[in-house]
């Protein structure tokens, strides 16, 4: 099976998504739950685009007569707009509203007028442009948005720029989609917490092994691993390791029910003697496959109770692949052939294999195209901005194609 037909029968099993208000300053990184709608306009009101000098029609005509404009007023951005006398200026700042009748607005560098100081009591323009338009240098109400605009749409990641635009709106919160909360489960005897002799994990097949220094282990990287990604998607890892016994591990998928949206594990899912996560699973709960991509073949899905279970390879690479396959499309709700995007290669010839869609690490180079790593350890993925999808044997990859690519950051 293809990895894009796999994804989207783990679309379907995604959690239903819940919906909670937070407070503007709180909602980078998060996923608005509907549209948000401007009620007023932005502007509210004409404002001024630059420092200088707001010009009604008469004043205007003498600006370009060459002759002097008497300044009979100044408005400092923030303050209430005063009346106005016909055919005068008035000292406007940037962003400060404009008064009703001003036709234009004088950029203070094209007058004899001192940049600070006092509002000057006339004004000599120097080089008015023409023909001028009406409006010159005004904002009008409604210029940025209009009101009843939508400037958030229901599925965007709230980022700076989305923040401030709901600061810009007035609102003091907006409706997101809840944080998910995803179980964490990484198994195996051989994997070690803590090298000093610490082991929190419950469900060790064999003997005890603690403090035996000649007893080889593995450094476990796959739960700060998984658990950072998690948390890098604005998710909230639960994380527990256990050993390689299935009662243990169903023990911790008891506990894990209903208290998760989404629970993943890693290990114990290929066709050796100590398969826990398989042997605890199959049949009633999980389906387990082999996927046609190489690293993280090895593959699961099912359900436990109400919650919904995906099977990673226990493979640290195995493992990460996977995470960004599949764990990323299902937290973010976005089927993995729409995640995909094109890119330019700029590496040396490289030929896929025979029987698998191969994952290799890519970096941007200085001009924006992407270069492959020469293989695919955890370490070459360490310093990588993609994912490259290589096609299969025969057909190769030269300098200047179209590569696909999966953001990895």
């Amino acid at each position: 099976m293809e990895p894009e037909e796999y994804c989207d029968r783990l679309i379907a099993s995604i959690p239903n998504r819940t919906v909670e208000t937070v407070p503007v300053a709180a909602a980078l990184g998060r996923t608005a739950a509907e549209d948000v709608i401007a009620e007023t306009p932005i502007p509210a009101f004409a404002t001024s685009a630059m420092d200088g000098f707001a010009l009604d029609e008469s004043a205007l005509h003498r600006a370009r007569d060459g002759a002097e404009v008497v300044v009979s007023g100044d408005i400092p951005a923030g303050s209430v707009p005063m009346a106005t006398t016909p055919g005068t200026a008035v000292r406007v700042m940037t962003g400060a509203q404009v008064p009703t009748s001003a036709e234009v607005v004088v950029p203070v560098e094209i007058t004899d007028a001192p940049r600070t100081g006092p509002a000057p009591n006339r004004i000599l323009v120097s080089s008015l442009p023409s023909p001028q338009r009406p409006g010159w240098n005004i904002r009008a109400v409604g210029e940025d948005t209009r009101e009843g605009e939508a400037v958030i749409f229901a599925g965007d990641t709230i980022g700076p720029a989305g923040v401030g635009t709901l600061a810009m709106l007035g609102l003091a919160s907006v409706r997101v989609e809840r944080a998910l909360t995803i179980g964490l489960i990484v198994t195996g005897d051989e994997l070690s917490c803590d090298p000093t002799g610490t082991d929190d994990r419950i469900g060790l097949s064999g003997p005890d092994r603690l403090g035996e220094p000649e007893q080889p282990f593995v450094h476990n990287s796959n739960l700060p691993m998984l658990g950072s990604a998690i948390a890098n998607l604005g998710a909230v890892p639960v994380e527990r390791s256990c050993g390689d016994d299935p009662g243990a591990f169903l023990t911790i998928l008891k506990e894990l029910q209903g208290q998760v949206d989404l629970i993943i594990t890693t290990g114990g899912i290929s066709a050796g003697a100590f398969e826990v996560v398989r042997q605890a699973l199959e049949g009633e709960h999980s389906t387990f496959l082999r996927l046609a991509q190489r690293p993280g073949g090895p593959q699961g899905h099912g359900r436990f109770g109400t919650t919904a279970l995906l099977h990673f390879p226990g493979t640290p690479t195995g493992a990460l692949l996977s995470f960004h396959l599949f764990g990323r499309s299902l937290i973010e709700a976005r089927p993995l052939r729409a995640r995909w995007r094109t890119a330019v290669f700029a590496g040396d010839e490289v030929i896929g294999h025979e029987k698998a869609m191969s994952l290799v690490p890519g970096r941007f180079t200085a001009d924006g195209d992407v270069e492959a790593a020469t293989r695919s350890r955890l370490r070459d993925f360490a310093g990588a901005d993609v994912i490259i999808r290589l096609p299969r044997h025969p057909q190769v990859i030269r300098r200047g194609d179209a590569i696909a690519v999966l953001d990895c950051r």
